[in-house]
């Protein structure tokens, strides 16, 4: 994002009254914000004053620094309630335990049985489904008592889940609206600006609801990808793919197609495809001929990314890998492997190991 430009727009004034009360809250129990920055990263404030320096920020900056300063109050809270923090390997467990998942259910049942094994270190998980609607309850397990600071932490907190999730399935969940089990006089104190979703105040739980038809979209990033995720905040307007290269629509259709002639050994009809993105085939049609190509094409390229991965890799036989790639018989895969490299698949194979 260009300076000039992440210091323009809703998003930065949002960004910036939400940092402001971060900061002071984080000040007010700390006393200072020294400990908040480090060498090489953002300047400190010095003698400015805290608007002076927000003034400063981008709102990617913003997002990050008090998405620092709201881990910082977090294991500060857990302390003064006599409660074990988080470690800094367990956001790496929780990370990891998400990279198998094929969907969002699945994605959420395992996050819910990571927070469990680290001994309710950041909470409990726990999704209900009614009719049409699904919850997502994040419980701190704070006593009774209800704090400011507190209320802030779950606010980031959900948020902070929500931005994961809709990161795994590469498309923002919209959410009906967040649930915060504090008092509206403890929210209000807050002076927050306003969201772009609904938040209902002691209605018993901390979480938030989106459609329930969502839990079965498929978790389209790798294992690779969650480490290097791009930061992003639904507090900062900053959607899940924010701050780094956006998964296009051609991209999206990429991996779910990946995705199932790896795990499936098939190829999704295109109907599949636009069943699990949501939307229509002349739609969907239409957006990849924006991008210049079409899902023939893709289905092609997925093929031919297995086919060199296989060759090169295993000692399967053209006949397996032709079944692998979902075609009909060895001579309709042979015919596209030469197509695609002007080689046979053996020929090719034995190009790679003369290589090696």
């Amino acid at each position: 994002m260009d300076e000039v430009q992440g210091r323009e727009g809703t998003e930065w004034r949002t960004g910036e009254r939400l940092t402001l009360r971060v900061l002071t809250i984080y000040r007010d129990s700390f006393g200072s914000l020294d400990s908040l920055f480090q060498p090489g990263d953002l300047p400190p404030p010095g003698n400015a004053s805290l608007n002076a320096y927000i003034e400063q920020l981008t709102v990617s900056h913003l997002a990050r620094l008090s998405g620092r300063a709201i881990g910082q109050l977090a294991a500060h809270d857990s302390q003064m309630l006599g409660r074990p923090g988080m470690r800094r390997y367990d956001w790496r467990i929780i990370l990891y335990s998400l990279s198998g998942a094929r969907t969002l259910r699945e994605a959420i049942s395992r996050c819910a049985e990571c927070f469990e094994a680290i001994d309710w270190r950041c909470g409990r998980m726990t999704l209900s489904t009614r009719a049409d609607m699904a919850e997502l309850a994040l419980d701190s397990m704070r006593p009774p008592g209800q704090t400011v600071s507190g209320c802030l932490i779950d606010l980031f907190g959900v948020t902070h889940i929500h931005t994961l999730l809709s990161w795994l399935i590469g498309r923002p969940i919209a959410i009906r609206h967040v649930a915060l089990d504090h008092e509206e006089v403890v929210f209000r104190a807050l002076d927050l600006p306003e969201f772009m979703f609904n938040v209902r105040l002691a209605d018993g739980w901390t979480g938030f609801a989106f459609d329930a038809a969502m839990l079965d979209y498929p978790v389209v990033r790798s294992a690779d990808e969650l480490a290097t995720r791009p930061p992003g905040n639904l507090l900062f307007g900053m959607g899940p793919m924010d701050d780094g290269p956006a998964a296009d629509i051609a991209e999206q259709v990429r991996r779910i197609a990946l995705r199932s002639l790896c795990d499936r050994q098939r190829m999704p009809a295109f109907e599949e495809i636009t069943a699990t993105m949501g939307g229509s085939g002349p739609t969907l049609r239409r957006r990849l001929a924006r991008e210049g190509t079409s899902y023939r094409q893709i289905r092609e390229s997925c093929r031919r990314e297995v086919a060199l991965d296989l060759l090169s890799r295993t000692v399967l036989s053209i006949e397996a890998i032709a079944v692998r790639l979902d075609y009909c018989d060895s001579d309709a895969f042979r015919q596209a492997f030469r197509e695609w490299t002007g080689m046979s698949p053996s020929g090719y194979r034995r190009a790679m190991r003369l290589a090696a």
